[in-house]
């Protein structure tokens, strides 16, 4: 497959100029960085997958009206002292 980027004439120079003091080809270098970046949504993927077969498998469990807090029961109730 062929593709074809157009870029700017400064970023092409730019370009041209790292990948020579790297060492590789402007292909090469857009190949690892499409390859590691579609690793890392596949893992991300995976990840969210989990999160969500554990909230599934949570959600279950909760019964009842949801809970709501109240400031008045964080403290003791108040003592009448003689």
């Amino acid at each position: 497959m062929s593709i074809t980027i157009d870029l700017p004439p400064a970023m092409a120079q730019e370009a041209r100029e790292y990948v020579t003091v790297r060492g590789t080809t402007l292909e090469r270098m857009f190949l690892d960085y499409l390859a590691s970046e579609l690793k890392r949504r596949r893992e991300a993927d995976a990840v969210m997958s989990r999160l969500d077969e554990l909230a599934r498998g949570t959600s279950a469990r909760l019964t009842g009206e949801a809970y709501k807090f109240n400031r008045a029961d964080a403290y003791e109730p108040e003592t009448v002292y003689a």
